[in-house]
């Protein structure tokens, strides 16, 4: 399937927001009190945003296959995690997350039950809950889709405008 440029950035927001609220949940569940666990002030994570669009892009020649879907889709979002973990530590001398305490990991950046977990997502992603996003996307008329997209590239530049600046402040603060 080929996607519009509008259609990339609708569903790189969209799996932005449901990576936020499923991170947000999972963590708040464990701490039994809300945490909100994005970097942005906004409800969006980027990193999943970045994964399920890398995971997407890679799969899309193997789309009929769910080992390749795997292998693809593990390699494609364990790279991204760990270049996102480490250039976050370098940018912001801050961990967002830490697998050293896991087997098989490097740097504590990735681990190898981090990884499965990216191959088995990739395939739920791709098989199941990307189905019916995509059903929904295709059907925005593409004047609303590149509008829409739009705002929303907008809004989520002055947060991340700001989010950095009040993560370069706090980095000095301490």
């Amino acid at each position: 399937m080929i996607y519009t440029q509008a259609q990339w950035l609708l569903f790189f927001f969209l799996y932005c927001f449901l990576g936020w609220i499923w991170e947000c949940l999972y963590v708040s569940v464990l701490e039994k009190h809300w945490v909100n666990r994005g970097f942005l002030y906004g409800p969006m994570i980027p990193i999943y945003g970045f994964g399920a669009i890398t995971v997407l892009l890679i799969t899309l020649p193997v789309r009929e296959s769910i080992p390749l879907i795997f292998l693809f889709g593990m390699a494609g979002a364990t790279a991204l995690e760990y270049v996102t973990g480490d250039a976050m530590e370098y940018l912001f001398h801050v961990r967002y997350w830490d697998y050293s305490s896991h087997r098989f990991n490097v740097n504590g950046y990735i681990c190898l039950f981090a990884s499965l977990g990216w191959g088995a997502f990739s395939v739920l992603m791709v098989k199941v809950l990307h189905l019916p996003f995509e059903r929904m996307v295709l059907t925005i008329p593409q004047d609303a889709a590149s509008l829409l997209s739009t705002v929303l590239v907008a809004v989520f530049a002055a947060d991340t405008t700001k989010s950095v600046q009040s993560a370069l402040d706090l980095r000095e603060l301490l």
